[in-house]
């Protein structure tokens, strides 16, 4: 037996009422616990209200409130299932920024000793620079767009998180503020210099893949 439109705008609405409220969550949700209701409505002689509060009992564990104070910071708190979704992509953003910047950074001292050439190191640098400032005026160019967006989603929630902070490295890293191979410094600190940089770059491009994410779910959205 299919929902009618009632039933799914109450089972969308006691989503909010345990706290997601997160489009791209509810979404996902809605399709497997709609098929509950519905396989349940066939099978038992039972009213759509009763089914639906057993179904969300069931469901109890996955929305109950919890935090990653960790990973997601002191005060942050959502259903499990939100929660355990930012925590496990903040881990892997981490770790593959941890990995990339590493590489990079052994790549571009390796150039720096094959070519012992100023000129190179120098470009190297301004290249660097001018994609901290491109990620930040695109990063600027998304937070504008997502001002008018009626939708929200996990990934417009963790762009807007890291927006501030981002793009403030960003400007920094761009206009020169911020060191990137600092001149007459041990190699320790120019490593140290450099990883950094290539992690905020890495973190800043991450943050306008999530802006994509979250445009290709509205326009989704719109051709629902």
């Amino acid at each position: 037996m299919k929902l009618t439109n009632q039933q799914i705008t109450t089972i969308e609405e006691t989503f909010v009422l345990n706290g997601v409220v997160y489009d791209d969550i509810k979404f996902e949700l809605l399709d497997h616990i709609a098929t509950e209701i519905e396989s349940e409505i066939s099978t038992e002689d039972k009213a759509f209200e009763v089914i639906l509060k057993e179904v969300f009992e069931r469901w109890k564990p996955q929305l109950r409130p919890t935090s990653h104070n960790l990973l997601l910071g002191y005060g942050f708190l959502a259903p499990k299932i939100i929660s355990d979704k930012f925590a496990d992509d903040k881990k892997k953003e981490l770790i593959a920024a941890g990995i990339i910047a590493s590489l990079f950074t052994i790549l571009i001292l390796l150039i720096n000793n094959e070519f012992k050439e100023p000129s190179v190191l120098l470009a190297i640098v301004f290249f660097l620079q001018a994609s901290a400032v491109v990620g930040a005026l695109l990063m600027t160019s998304g937070k504008l767009y997502i001002l008018k967006s009626k939708i929200k989603t996990t990934h417009l929630f963790r762009f807007n998180k890291n927006f501030n902070l981002l793009l403030l490295y960003g400007l920094l890293i761009g206009f020169g503020c911020f060191p990137i191979l600092p001149f007459n410094k041990s190699i320790e600190i120019k490593v140290f210099s450099l990883i950094t940089t290539l992690i905020y770059l890495f973190l800043i491009y991450g943050s306008l893949k999530l802006f994509y994410k979250h445009f290709q779910f509205e326009n989704k959205m719109k051709v629902i």
